[in-house]
């Protein structure tokens, strides 16, 4: 006599949308960024200089960068990160993982 094994049980969508809601968020260490914004850029930002990137270090906090290089020109959160975008010719972007350190930054592919 076989005996069948159990079946699995895989979480719908909605059962999963109905857990990550049920989370409790987390308090925000920083002030809070905007988010799909799109804000005029001034010539004189701090991000159009070069030395303001080489200060820039992993694992820094959205305050710090903000400090550093100014208001981004986009916002766009993803699920597991944050990503900050500086547009000009070059595009400099950076992301933040999900505590809100910065993880990694360069220019956009073209």
């Amino acid at each position: 006599m076989h005996r069948r094994a159990p079946a699995l049980r895989i979480p719908t969508a909605a059962a999963l949308l109905a857990i990550a809601l049920a989370a409790p968020a987390a308090a925000p260490a920083e002030p809070s960024s905007r988010t799909q914004a799109a804000i005029p850029l001034d010539r004189g930002a701090p991000w159009r200089n070069p030395e303001s990137w080489r200060q820039l270090r992993i694992g820094m906090s959205r305050y710090d960068v903000l400090r550093i290089l100014g208001e981004p020109g986009k916002v766009t959160r993803y699920y597991a990160f944050e990503r900050w975008e500086y547009p000009d010719a070059l595009g400099e972007r950076l992301d933040f993982d999900e505590r809100g350190r910065l993880s990694v930054w360069g220019v956009l592919a073209r």
